[in-house]
């Protein structure tokens, strides 16, 4: 029972008063109340955004829509090839699927499966995991509400595979107006380490409290790097803040995603000094 009710609150409060959920939320986390209307922090500022968002972070948001606005700026080329989208799985479109792919849901984070041996998921298998992404109200989990308005859907992407035959690194483009950070993130789906670099990729302290790679100089700069860095400035140009993913495979740039609200706004950073230095970076 308890869960339908938290359920049911979310509900009520997503439409009456999102900032009273967030608020509460983001101080059990971070262990200080936020100040909604004069936000100084990094965490207060990307919290606020979880009830106070614009159309466009929405249509950003949305891994079918956000395609065309890439397309747009920096070009076709830089998306990953995309095999077909559908509202749900059908026995004909998995009778399409290739052998190898990742499958996800449009409508926010998580809802992904790398799949390397179609053979080892049966039409059942994926529908029923699919139909569970699709059903599930992702803007209220953490009260994200840029979410709120996309209409789920499934879209199927060509599975990429590094040099070593391994899921490639992530590279994490933290975008201030006037400052990039890089977060590379390690064996994922794995053991999953992350390391962080200053926008000529030199390596910088780790602001949070997260799993560090051990050796940091082990992660070597892209040959395409400065191109990479071109890329996150064209795509995040218009706004204070936004976290945008790419990927890195045989010296080709694919685009992931933009964030706008990386955490749901409660990274745990080292120390409180840290968080307020990102937040005076948004302007």
């Amino acid at each position: 029972m308890k869960p339908f009710l938290s359920h049911i609150a979310k509900v009520v409060l997503a439409k009456f008063n999102p900032e009273y959920y967030v608020k509460i939320s983001f101080k059990a986390n971070l262990n200080y109340t936020p100040n909604f209307k004069n936000p100084k922090t990094h965490n207060e500022r990307t919290a606020k955004r979880r009830f106070c968002y614009t159309d466009q972070m929405t249509r950003l948001s949305d891994k079918i829509e956000v395609r065309k606005h890439v397309s747009e700026i920096i070009g076709e080329d830089y998306l990953v090839p995309m095999f077909f989208e559908m509202d749900s799985l059908t026995k004909n479109s998995y009778n399409k699927l290739p052998s190898s792919f990742v499958i996800k849901a449009n409508h926010g984070s998580g809802f992904n499966l790398i799949v390397k041996d179609k053979s080892k998921y049966s039409y059942d298998e994926l529908k029923k995991i699919t139909d569970k992404w699709l059903n599930t109200k992702y803007h209220l989990i953490g009260l994200e509400l840029h979410y709120k308005n996309i209409k789920p859907r499934l879209l199927v992407e060509q599975l990429l595979i590094d040099e070593q035959g391994q899921i490639p690194k992530d590279f994490k483009f933290h975008c201030f107006k006037n400052k990039i950070y890089i977060e590379v993130l390690i064996d994922r789906f794995v053991n999953i380490k992350a390391a962080f670099f200053d926008e000529n990729f030199k390596i910088i302290e780790f602001p949070f409290i997260y799993k560090e790679v051990d050796d940091p100089t082990t992660i070597k700069k892209p040959e395409n790097f400065n191109e990479m860095i071109d890329i996150v400035k064209k795509l995040s140009h218009s706004f204070d803040y936004v976290r945008i993913d790419l990927f890195s495979v045989n010296n080709k740039i694919y685009f992931g995603e933009y964030t706008f609200t990386p955490t749901s706004g409660i990274d745990k950073f080292k120390t409180y000094s840290k968080d307020v230095e990102w937040g005076t970076l948004w302007n």
